[in-house]
């Protein structure tokens, strides 16, 4: 053999080698572990970061499974991608406490997020998909909260959105879109007293599997397009509702009709509960099934507000005085809204426009110091929904005063011809215009007048601008034009 040939052939099986050990390398940097350590380490990877060991921030997508270690944490995926290889654990809690797992992507997994001899821990915000079993997997995990999650797009046919297993209790599991699975959205083996409630699940062969287990209450949840939207493995006895006036789920193959209101369902008039109770097997049954879907909004940090309604809801809005939002539903079809509004949020007379027509809207009985339940009707198509609080009468006299008293100012400052106009026996107009360019309702209508508060944001426009500013003055006895 030639010595070319030798140089050759050993220049070849370095080059293999080299090449194999890149392969090993690049292999174990895509299918290692990383730990945040007990003692608030993290390990196995540059990509999460944290100055205070409390609160852990992913800086860029990770393609690993994470182990955590230590308690009373927070692992903040600021928008980034958990991947794996469908084989591993997403992120792994065994016998952890008080940790947060939030904002961030996880996707092919054989498991999104498993929860195991765990307690306390928060699962909020996150997007699990393309998953092999299970979503999130709870064994032995009792008083978590899994909140506004979307699990979605598994990747196998018998897949689970969130399991409950082995006694897991004293869990909430609310608020979560649970939409296009094969097989189950949440299954329950042999866990009782969770609630859960708020969450939508959708498209899949079964709503919720209950196997075994008792006690848990199950309210507010959204079941739409599921051939089994309840199906009981085994006999067992759990609550469908919340009472009245919160109500149980919404069911879309519930038949029922809503004529009636109240408790017993035999007072005049519609609230958006059925007048009669969903049944199911073994003497289960929701007794105050939503005739609409159920919607949750944050108003505020410290105030929701829930609808019930037979349409889509979008854009919803709090300016800090008045409420607006979207509806969408087929054309020329019956709408309606019940909605729940924290009188600490807003407290008084309420007006409700539906595309700037003011339409009929009915404070129901069920209303209190702490919640006002109105209920009102429309005709779909795409309308701009918009409720606002009444002037307090308290307000006015001063605010008559005021509005005079800068309209005199502006008058004299700016150049503005001030008129006073009156609408009818309850109210006055004070309309300020500019440089001759009036525009003035001419129809003698609270209504018109309060929708076009509505639209200016009332209480949040200012008192005068270059434009049309109308500011109304309520149950002000005045008839003759000052």
């Amino acid at each position: 053999m030639s010595k070319k040939l030798v140089y050759l052939l050993i220049w070849v099986f370095v080059l293999i080698g080299f090449l194999g050990l890149a392969f090993r390398v690049q292999r174990v940097e895509a299918a290692g572990t990383i730990y945040i350590r007990a003692d608030g380490s993290v390990e196995g990877t540059m990509d999460i970061s944290s100055v205070d060991n409390v609160t852990y921030t992913f800086t860029d997508n990770i393609n690993d499974e994470i182990i955590i270690e230590r308690d009373n944490i927070v692992v903040d995926g600021a928008g980034y991608t958990l991947q794996g290889t469908g084989s591993e654990i997403g992120i792994y809690l065994l016998f952890r406490s008080n940790v947060t797992i939030k904002n961030m992507e996880i996707k092919n997994f054989w498991a999104g997020i498993q929860l195991s001899f765990a307690w306390n821990n928060t699962i909020s915000g996150n997007n699990i998909t393309a998953f092999d079993y299970y979503g999130i997997y709870m064994t032995y995990a009792s008083n978590n909260t899994i909140s506004g999650n979307n699990i979605t797009e598994p990747s196998q046919p018998e897949c689970r959105g969130i399991y409950l297993r082995e006694n897991s209790g004293n869990n909430i599991i609310s608020g979560n879109n649970i939409v296009g699975f094969w097989w189950t959205g949440i299954l329950s083996e042999g866990s009782s007293n969770n609630i859960i409630s708020g969450n939508t699940i959708k498209d899949n062969m079964n709503g919720i599997w209950l196997s075994g287990g008792s006690n848990n209450r199950i309210y507010n949840n959204n079941f739409i397009d599921l051939p089994n939207p309840c199906f009981f493995e085994h006999a067992s006895t759990h609550t469908f509702d919340a009472g009245y006036p919160l109500g149980g789920n919404y069911w879309d193959i519930y038949n029922g009709a809503d004529l009636f209101s109240g408790l017993f369902q035999n007072e005049t008039g519609s609230d958006g509960i059925g007048d009669t109770p969903h049944l199911m097997p073994f003497d289960n049954e929701d007794n105050y099934p939503l005739m609409g879907m159920f919607s949750e909004f944050n108003a505020t940090s410290e105030h929701r507000v829930q609808t019930i309604c037979n349409s889509s809801i979008s854009d919803f809005q709090f300016n800090g005085t008045a409420i607006s939002f979207d509806v969408i539903g087929e054309n020329d079809t019956g709408g309606f809204c019940r909605i729940c509004i924290p009188t600490a949020l807003m407290n008084a007379t309420y007006s409700v426009f539906v595309n700037g027509t003011e339409v009929t809207c009915n404070l129901l009985p069920c209303s209190n110091s702490t919640y006002s339940y109105l209920y009102f009707n429309y005709t779909h198509s795409t309308q701009e929904v918009i409720i606002v609080p009444e002037f307090p009468s308290l307000l006015i006299l001063p605010l008559f005063m005021i509005t005079t008293l800068l309209a005199v100012v502006v008058y004299k400052r700016k150049g503005f011809e001030v008129k006073f106009y009156p609408v009818d026996k309850s109210a006055l107009v004070v309309v300020l215009s500019f440089c001759g360019s009036e525009r003035v309702h001419t129809r003698t209508s609270n209504s018109l007048v309060r929708s076009f508060l509505a639209k200016r944001q009332l209480f949040k426009i200012p008192f005068y601008d270059f434009a049309l500013r109308v500011i109304l003055i309520k149950s002000y006895k005045r008839q003759k034009v000052l």
